[in-house]
């Protein structure tokens, strides 16, 4: 009891501090006040957009934290852990088990959890997806879409997730009282892993990238790689605008071997150049 306490107390805690700095924001952007610096790089109409977007989101992020802090007290205090604990051991004793059977217990206890989880933020989420960022403009997504990924991002969790906590529960009942030790070492591992794998074989079961076409943009991209003494090794398109019309670019990757993927909402006019030099390419070709 006394942890439980200290986890709502922290929790709470949390959902204060977020709140405050949420509504100094809000109030912030309400103003909708240009600053100079940003003047030569943004319309009023542009900026105010921006704002009205943010307030919105900022708006909503405030919502759906107060329910979920609170609901979420509210099944603590209620014994909502003791009763999952009790539906888990209810489905394991309908298979032929019980609860001596750590592993498998954990594993069910888990998954009522993620079950739990799902079906109390796929209402925020949807709400987000097709009625905010449809307001402004930023929904490229379905809903034919937005089931499939539900689906692969939770059977995911489940082949990838499950196996780990029952290596770690295995772990704890082998290592006895230095369990730690080995729990923080496999779980650096497997951070190590997970990190190595997601670019690799999880983010392709979601978007397709194809490597950025030679021209301007990549040699700019090159140079300024060499220029910082960055080890760029693969530069690629991810079809982000299946999803939103939201621009981003990040890299991954360890030691000598990064790569960069650029969104294909980005700039138009990057695009466009990059659109030209294929059309070269075309009208080389029928020469």
């Amino acid at each position: 009891m006394p942890y439980c306490g200290g986890f709502i107390f922290f929790s709470v805690l949390v959902w204060v501090v977020e709140l405050y700095i949420d509504l100094r924001q809000r109030r912030r952007l309400a103003e909708k006040k240009l600053p100079q610096e940003l003047e030569k790089d943004f319309t009023l109409e542009e900026f105010v957009s921006a704002c009205d977007y943010s307030i919105d989101k900022i708006s909503f992020q405030m919502l759906s934290n107060s329910i979920a802090t609170w609901s979420q007290v509210l099944f603590f205090c209620m014994g909502g852990l003791s009763w999952m604990w009790n539906v888990s051991l209810s489905l394991l004793e309908y298979v032929g088990m019980n609860e001596k059977d750590e592993i498998w217990m954990s594993m069910v206890f888990c998954l009522v959890y993620m079950v739990k989880s799902v079906i109390e933020g796929a209402p925020y989420d949807l709400y987000e997806t097709f009625v905010l960022e449809e307001r402004h403009g930023f929904n490229k997504q379905t809903i034919t879409v937005w089931i499939t990924d539900q689906i692969k991002t939770n059977l995911l969790i489940v082949l990838l997730g499950f196996p780990a906590i029952a290596f770690g529960i295995g772990i704890i009942q082998w290592a006895g009282p230095n369990f730690w030790i080995y729990v923080w070492s496999f779980c650096l591992v497997l951070l190590l892993v997970f990190m190595s794998i997601f670019p690799n074989v999880i983010s392709p079961m979601f978007n397709t990238f194809s490597p950025l076409q030679d021209g301007e943009l990549k040699t700019a991209i090159e140079n300024l790689a060499k220029e910082n003494k960055f080890p760029l090794k693969q530069l690629f398109v991810i079809d982000g605008s299946t999803r939103s019309s939201h621009s981003n670019a990040y890299f991954y990757g360890f030691g000598s071997n990064k790569r960069v993927v650029l969104y294909d909402t980005l700039n138009p006019a990057l695009l466009r150049v990059e659109k030209k030099e294929d059309e070269k390419d075309k009208e080389n070709e029928k020469k």
